[in-house]
């Protein structure tokens, strides 16, 4: 949780090679029960630039984009950016 009402899904990796079995959609629908049950009503998710498979995933899922910011782990020569999404949750 970020704060009243909002949480964030910091990272979701899927193995390659088990893409497309319904994992990733049932990891998120865990976490985003959770991050209800703890109040949240919007869920926040940062996917990097040029991510084809990450920012279809969230779209589908009726994330929309906000906005872009550079990654939070750049060192002084790189220039890696984050997307900024977020969906509305509710019970």
């Amino acid at each position: 949780m970020q704060s009243d009402g909002r949480s964030e899904v910091y990272v979701l990796y899927l193995d390659p090679n088990r893409r497309n079995e319904g994992i990733g959609s049932k990891i998120l629908a865990e976490i985003t029960t959770q991050q209800l049950n703890l109040g949240a009503t919007e869920q926040w998710v940062s996917v990097q630039e040029g991510n084809q498979k990450g920012i279809p995933f969230y779209e589908a899922k009726g994330f929309h984009y906000q906005f872009q910011e550079l990654g939070y782990a750049n060192s002084t020569h790189e220039n890696y950016i984050n997307l900024k999404f977020k969906r509305t949750i509710v019970n």
